[in-house]
């Protein structure tokens, strides 16, 4: 599997102030990774929550993700939509609830053959996704 759909939290790292060494090495290292609908949703929601020059400095980033990652940002698709419905039903029969970014995340993952590059390992081991840490 060489396909990689970066989770939220590998792209917010690269913006802070001084940015895990790992991290940006592994990013730096992936050949055209995804993103998805559901990070662009955080990140926004994430700007738009700050401070207003903050905000203003998240919101220029933010278009340049998109940007760098045009062509490569995975919609929800109706199947991607069913299939998150049926990780995060499973998760919860395991007793691991799942909050539905994850699972959309996860299921958008599974659909393109792709691992999830993440921090919150824990978070989506239930579903059944190809994990990696990019801080390990």
């Amino acid at each position: 599997m060489s396909a990689v759909l970066l989770d939220t939290n590998v792209l917010s790292e690269l913006i802070r102030p001084k940015p895990d060494p790992k991290v940006a090495a592994f990013v730096s290292a992936q050949t055209d990774p995804f993103i998805s609908v559901v990070t662009l949703h955080e990140l926004t929601y994430g700007a738009e929550r700050a401070p207003p020059a903050r905000r203003a400095k998240l919101t220029a980033w933010i278009a340049g993700i998109r940007a760098q990652f045009a062509g490569r940002i995975l919609p929800v698709t109706e199947d991607i939509a069913s299939q998150s419905g049926r990780l995060r039903a499973l998760a919860e029969a395991q007793g691991r609830p799942t909050e539905a970014v994850d699972t959309m995340i996860a299921a958008s993952a599974i659909s393109r053959g792709a691992a999830v590059a993440t921090r919150n390992i824990s978070d989506f081991t239930p579903l059944g996704v190809t994990l990696i840490d990019p801080w390990a």
